[in-house]
């Protein structure tokens, strides 16, 4: 056998295991939707709480955005003095 016909035959098989891959993926996407049809509600009180402390992880993310920012101007400023 040569290496063509070698390889010609193993594009079928491994068409075959992609498709099985592709199918079989599926299954685990019916789970997910189980699992989370399964899950409790959360109450009001809680929704309003992770609100409050979402808004305040991102002020907080904001704020130290902004303090990066001009250590990142602050090393630029150094350096380029230092030229």
């Amino acid at each position: 056998m040569t290496w063509q016909t070698v390889l010609t035959l193993l594009c079928p098989l491994m068409m075959l295991f992609c498709m099985k891959g592709m199918f079989g993926g599926n299954k685990d996407s019916d789970k997910s939707a189980k699992i989370t049809s399964e899950q409790p509600q959360v109450s009001t009180e809680e929704l309003q709480a992770l609100q409050i402390k979402m808004a305040e992880l991102m002020e907080q993310n904001h704020s130290l955005m902004k303090e990066l920012q001009s250590l990142k101007e602050d090393q630029s400023g150094k350096s380029a003095a230092n030229v």
